[in-house]
Formats: C-alpha cells, sequence, structure tokens
C-alpha cells in the first residue's frame, strides 16, 4: 500500500503557496510503502521512538498542487479522480473572491468526491466554528487551522492526513475483497444447496419404491421380513384393508369350484 501524498493548496494568495512549498518538502511522482513508514515512524526494538518520527516526517515528500480559486480546486480534484491519482488533502482557505468562498468549495466537492481530508486555513473572520460546522456537518474528515500558520503543525497535518487517507483506503480494499468473498461463498453455499434439495427428491422418490415379490407378491418390509401385502398396508398405514375379489379372479378362481348345492346327499 503506497502512501498517497498528493495535497492541493487552494488559497488565492500567492505568498501562501510559497509559504506552503517553504515548510512542505515537495517532490514529484515519489512514493512511499505506508506499512513500511508506520513500522519506522511509531517503533523501534525499544518501543515509541520519537527520533525516528522526526527524521521519517521530514523525509517524506510531497506532491504539492496549487488552485486560486474555489472552482479551480474543484475542477482538479476531478481530474485527479478521472486520472486516478487523487489528492488525499486540502488546505483551504476560506475567503477567495470573487468566487467561491472555500465552504463552498468544501461542500461542493464532498458532494461529489467525500473521501478527500480537508483542512480549513480561517482567521474566523468570515465564520464562526459553529457557523462551518452547521454547514459542512462534523466530521473527522475536517481539520481546522488557525492563521497565522504554525510551521509544525501544517507538517504535522500534512504526515498524518496523507496516511489516514491511505489507511483509510486500505481498509476499504480489505472490505470490499472480504465483500466479494462473503459474495463468492454465498454463490456457492446456494449451489450447494440447490443440489442437497435435488438429492433430497431423489432420496424420497427411491424411499417411495416399495419391494415386492414378482411371483407371490409379498412386499419386504425394511427388517427384511416379507408379508402379504394387505398385512403391510395395515401395518405401514392407517388404512384398513376389505377383502373381496376381481371379475378377472372370480371369473378365473370361483366360477370353475362345483356349486355345494348341486352335491348328491352322503
Amino acid at each position: 500500500m503506497q502512501l498517497n501524498n498528493r495535497i492541493l493548496i487552494v488559497d488565492d494568495s500567492q505568498w501562501i503557496h510559497e509559504d506552503f512549498k517553504k515548510i512542505l518538502p515537495f517532490a514529484d511522482g515519489t512514493d512511499y510503502d505506508i506499512d513500511e513508514l508506520l513500522d519506522n515512524i511509531f517503533t523501534d526494538s525499544d518501543g515509541i521512538n520519537s527520533k525516528a518520527a522526526a527524521s521519517d516526517a521530514d523525509a517524506v515528500h510531497y506532491e504539492l498542487y496549487h488552485a486560486y480559486q474555489g472552482e479551480e480546486a474543484y475542477e482538479m480534484v476531478e481530474k485527479a479522480v478521472r486520472d486516478n491519482r487523487p489528492f488525499a488533502v486540502a488546505f483551504m482557505d476560506v475567503r477567495m473572491p470573487p468566487g467561491w468562498d472555500g465552504i463552498e468549495t468544501i461542500q461542493r466537492i464532498w458532494a461529489k468526491f467525500p473521501d478527500l481530508e480537508m483542512v480549513i486555513c480561517t482567521a474566523y473572520s468570515d465564520y464562526s466554528w459553529e457557523e462551518i460546522l452547521q454547514t459542512l456537518g462534523v466530521t473527522d474528515q475536517l481539520q481546522f487551522l488557525r492563521k497565522p500558520f504554525d510551521v509544525i503543525s501544517i507538517k504535522q497535518m500534512a504526515l498524518a492526513l496523507t496516511k489516514k487517507w491511505s489507511l483509510a483506503r486500505k481498509l476499504k480494499s480489505y472490505v470490499d475483497d472480504l465483500e466479494a468473498n462473503v459474495d463468492k461463498r454465498t454463490s456457492e453455499l446456494a449451489g450447494k444447496i440447490r443440489e442437497l434439495e435435488a438429492a433430497m427428491g431423489e432420496i424420497r422418490q427411491l424411499q417411495g419404491i416399495i419391494p415386492m415379490c414378482a411371483y407371490c407378491q409379498k412386499i419386504r418390509d425394511d427388517e427384511g421380513f416379507w408379508h402379504r401385502v394387505d398385512r403391510y398396508l395395515q401395518s405401514h398405514t392407517p388404512s384398513s384393508v376389505s377383502h373381496g375379489v376381481c371379475p378377472d379372479c372370480y371369473d378365473k378362481l370361483v366360477e370353475p369350484l362345483p356349486d355345494d348345492t348341486d352335491s348328491p346327499p352322503g
């Protein structure tokens, strides 16, 4: 997972852009492995390594991009996403006449690109803290940087927020993979269930076949004993058997029998 080190500076003052260039070391196209960076920054063999944190923070170089109006910033964010090179963080000035101010710009950007981390650079002269939160909502993707700028605060925000953005994308990718695997396993399970239901149907059909002797017509039960059909039906079903003679059997077996009434007296 590479650290997204692309930062957008939005301010109508050229001097502010120059200040950011002096504060944040910048270079074009530099990639950093986020897992390796986190290991180097936060831990060493003895535990917390504050010196490593300071040195690695200074070692990270950023890709800085510059917009001077809100409309321009929106177009740059849109193009960056389209080119699959989105910004991780935007430092946004509030007052940028004559176009959109910073609050409106953030609203418009977040409406379409909600993943961008925002830092509002303000002296609270145009909007109060409460008004900004009421307009943009309470979110962990919004930070405040009070003017005049503090150098350490800018460095800390740039490092922390680029890593936060990258970790969030890594987590989203992990969740997407989990959901894809769940969908795949669910589909496989549904297929197995259909196969099992088909097999159970075949078993029920086979269980419905009654073994019967082809000669004496007796029926074999589950324990291997043979029974007359009438006794089998009475013992295995709620039905009662009433005996009679069918026409064929009557003509073949009963009719040929002698009539006892015509027999001579003994």
